[in-house]
């Protein structure tokens, strides 16, 4: 069975569009483990990382997805674990009975989880296992990320380097400065852009919202956000209010907002201060399925917490996934020599 580890030095690196796109391309049985999480939904009161639930459907890994992940933070992992390692293994051999590929994905940086034996380096002498690093950002970035890999070789098994978020024609320049430093070129991983669009019912979960109207829309696809705290008429004025698929923030009392947002359309809306509008306005929002999502904090601290909000791949993404293998240019069988 061959190990690999998906690391990365940055947190948006990418990590499990290239980890998909492995395991997609190498056509085999796949096992998985993120042992950290970092993306958390609260599901069947269980606290899951939304990876673990992708590969367990798309590709079977486990029965139950909480088995491919410890936990999301050092606290509660070792406020259930005296030895975090020695249940990384226990888990381990069992997910890899039967698979023929077994893939780590490591944490939002290449030393998260060292100090419990959890990051890429522990984890590699532990099962045998090579570090394929993903990398993205602008040249310069990607030059500096690779130097620094070049300094890890002789510590880390490094199978090679996967480009992502790369236009085709910068790839030759990027392929040959890695090529330098004796890393591995492993392939390639164009921009898609729908990567970049969330579901309103995932921010609705990630906010804990309460989806008070349009339950229909919740499928729909966010790309843009406005924060409407303007009058009715200065918003439809407002360049950005007419920019598709947007999600609108909005105080739950400002009624000639809301019906605006619902009238001109518009992916869903956040009631912040938790205010919920007239019986009328819900009968609109229905009737044109717009998700009305209401929360308890202000505007501005809403705001705030949908900036933060991570996209992920959800297993019923099936044009999100169709994308990445269409994006994915990458040397498989290297990889799984």
């Amino acid at each position: 069975m061959k190990n690999i580890i998906i690391s990365g030095l940055d947190e948006k690196s990418g990590k499990t569009v290239a980890a998909y796109a492995i395991a997609k391309l190498a056509n085999k049985k796949v096992g998985y483990m993120k042992p950290i999480g970092d993306n958390v939904i609260y599901k069947d009161k269980k606290l899951m990382d939304y990876d673990t639930i992708l590969f367990t459907e798309i590709f079977g890994v486990s029965e139950n997805p909480e088995e491919l992940c410890l936990g999301m933070h050092h606290s509660k992992i070792l406020h259930f674990y005296k030895e975090p390692a020695e249940e990384f293994m226990r888990r381990y051999k069992k997910l890899a009975e039967n698979k023929e590929l077994f893939i780590i994905e490591g944490g939002e940086f290449l030393w998260k989880g060292s100090s419990i034996g959890l990051d890429a380096h522990s984890i590699s002498k532990k099962i045998d296992a090579n570090v394929i690093f993903v990398i993205s950002g602008d040249y310069h970035e990607i030059l500096d990320e690779i130097y620094y890999i070049s300094k890890l070789k002789e510590d880390l098994p490094i199978k090679g380097v996967i480009l992502n978020k790369v236009n085709e024609e910068d790839v030759d320049k990027i392929k040959e400065s890695i090529e330098k430093f004796r890393i591995k070129y492993l392939g390639f991983i164009t921009p898609v852009r729908k990567l970049r669009a969330m579901k309103v019912r995932y921010i609705a979960e990630k906010l804990f919202a309460k989806v008070v109207a349009g339950e229909n829309g919740l499928n729909k696809y966010v790309e843009n956000v406005f924060i409407a705290a303007l009058s009715a008429p200065e918003i439809r004025r407002h360049p950005d209010f007419k920019k598709e698929n947007k999600l609108i923030i909005t105080g739950g009392d400002r009624s000639d907002v809301i019906t605006a947002c619902i009238e001109d359309g518009t992916s869903g809306i956040i009631l912040t201060n938790n205010i919920i509008p007239s019986a009328n306005i819900l009968a609109k929002a229905n009737e044109k399925a717009i998700p009305l999502l209401s929360v308890r904090p202000d505007t501005y601290s809403v705001a705030k917490l949908v900036e933060n909000i991570q996209p992920v791949i959800l297993p019923d993404e099936k044009e999100k996934l169709e994308e990445i293998e269409k994006a994915a240019n990458i040397d498989i069988e290297a990889i799984l020599e």
